[in-house]
Formats: C-alpha cells, sequence, structure tokens
C-alpha cells in the first residue's frame, strides 16, 4: 500500500502531517499571528488578516463563531482541546477551503462540526463532539483525518459525500457513540482507513459505497449496532476499554487491547494524551 502512495504529492503531505503531530517547535511558512490580542480578538478576524501561508495561533477560550478557514491557513490551539469553537447551533463551526489545516481544538454545537469541500486539507487532533449532525463531512475530497476524537455526534463521526481523493487516509481517530455510521464513504476514490477505533456507534463502524475501494489495515470495530459480514483479518473487535465515556475521556485504559497494536507499533485510536 504504500507504494501505492508514493508519489511527490504524497510525500509531502506526509512529512506536514509527521511534522505538525510530533514536533516540539513547529516552523511554517508565511507569518504567523496568535489571538486575541489587542488589535485581533476572534478568530473570523484574524482569518482576514492573513493570507495563503500564514498560522493562526489561538489562545484558550470560547469561541462562539462560524468559522470559514480560507485556503492555505493553518489554523492551531496552542493548548490541546483548550480552545473551543463553539457552532452554537450554525450550520458550519469550521467550513475549511484548499490546503487549510487544522489541529488541536474542541468543536461542539454546530449543525456541523468541520465541513470540508477543498482539496489536500488536513484535520487533526480534534475533539469533535455533540454536533447536531456528523462530526466531519466532506464532499469532493476527503481529508487527511488523523488523531481526532469524533464521539457523540448525531450524525455520523466521518460522512464522506462523492469522495474523489487518491490519497486520502483515516488514521489513528477515535470514533464513537455517533448516532449514525462511525464512518461513510460515498463516491469513487481508493481510501485507507487504519489504526482506528470506531466503536459503540448506533449503525456501522464502516459504511462503504460500491465505487469505493478501502484498504482496511489494524482498525478496532466494536459494539457497532451493525456489524459487518466479515472483516479482514488484521483488523480486532475487541473492547477498547475507555477511561470514562461518561465524562468524555476517551483515552483507552492500561488494559486495552489496543495499545501497542497499530500499523505504526503505537496504540489504536487517537495518539493524544488530554
Amino acid at each position: 500500500m504504500k507504494k501505492k502512495y508514493s508519489n511527490i504529492r504524497m510525500k509531502k503531505h506526509i512529512v506536514f502531517i509527521i511534522t505538525l503531530l510530533f514536533s516540539v517547535t513547529i516552523i511554517f511558512p508565511g507569518t504567523s499571528i496568535t489571538i486575541p490580542s489587542e488589535d485581533c480578538h476572534s478568530i473570523s478576524m484574524a482569518i482576514i488578516k492573513v493570507k495563503s501561508g500564514d498560522t493562526i495561533w489561538v489562545k484558550d477560550g470560547i469561541y462562539k463563531e462560524q468559522i470559514k478557514l480560507s485556503s492555505g491557513i493553518a489554523l492551531i490551539s496552542l493548548s490541546l482541546f483548550k480552545s473551543v469553537i463553539d457552532g452554537a447551533g450554525n450550520e458550519h463551526g469550521i467550513k475549511m477551503g484548499n490546503n487549510s489545516s487544522l489541529s488541536g481544538f474542541e468543536i461542539k454545537n454546530a449543525q456541523i462540526g468541520v465541513y470540508s469541500e477543498g482539496t489536500n486539507n488536513i484535520i487533526t487532533k480534534c475533539f469533535i463532539h455533540d454536533n447536531q449532525q456528523s462530526g466531519i463531512v466532506a464532499v469532493g475530497h476527503l481529508p487527511l483525518i488523523s488523531d481526532n476524537v469524533i464521539v457523540e455526534n448525531g450524525g455520523s463521526g466521518i460522512q464522506g459525500w462523492d469522495v474523489r481523493s487518491t490519497i486520502a487516509t483515516i488514521n489513528h481517530n477515535t470514533i464513537a457513540f455517533n448516532s449514525n455510521n462511525g464512518i461513510s464513504i460515498g463516491g469513487n476514490s481508493d481510501i485507507v482507513v487504519e489504526n482506528n477505533i470506531c466503536a459503540f456507534n448506533e449503525k456501522l463502524g464502516l459504511k462503504v459505497e460500491p465505487g469505493v475501494k478501502v484498504s482496511l489495515l489494524r482498525n478496532n470495530f466494536y459494539l457497532n449496532a451493525e456489524v459487518f459480514s466479515s472483516l479482514p483479518s488484521n483488523n480486532f473487535t475487541f473492547d477498547p476499554m475507555f477511561v470514562s465515556a461518561t465524562t468524555m475521556n476517551y483515552m483507552i485504559s492500561e488494559n486495552s487491547k489496543c495499545r501497542n497494536m497499530a500499523t505504526d507499533n503505537k496504540n489504536i485510536g487517537a495518539r493524544i494524551i488530554y
């Protein structure tokens, strides 16, 4: 599978993701601004001020906004899950342009948590919950989606419509207790789904339309209301043993069988500590 995606474009995305997820010091091209500041009080105001290639760092706080993230912008929370985007019932918590990235936020209370119809987008390390419809909706192009906790949404955890991407991966996410499917993908594309926990969703853990070719690698599908007729042998069906779903702590416990079982020898599910 790695050979299949060894083109230059994919390598650039992989390098960017690895840098975003694991570097202590993250260096982005362009200008960086931090909000709130004296002359910039909201995320939406900051987006107006920046240009493609710039980065917006967001301090801890609750931001009751419907955000349209311009193309080429990186939007990053300074502290994991401490910058809260409260959609307040709006259509989207965040709508992403092309080549944009989103990392570290808690996103809740919108109709759709994150909406993406652009190309080459990245969604990582976000806590997406209690949105009235799906947590993430992607139309046309599936973003690279990794290390997110996507739980307790009114629709599917991840919903892809008419997906045509050839580089997309859904990797190391924890997707649980959503009111529809864990992951639902339609379109005509090759998708890699690996190292995810899909558990306790009210329909299928994974639903794909006939035109979608999915490679399933080291995922754990557990107690979703509807089950696979057959599951590839390199996937699992055991209790992820969340620390406390009742208090929304979706880290896995010390005794979980998900530990060190991923393709990279890390834990299955989101590789984050919160």
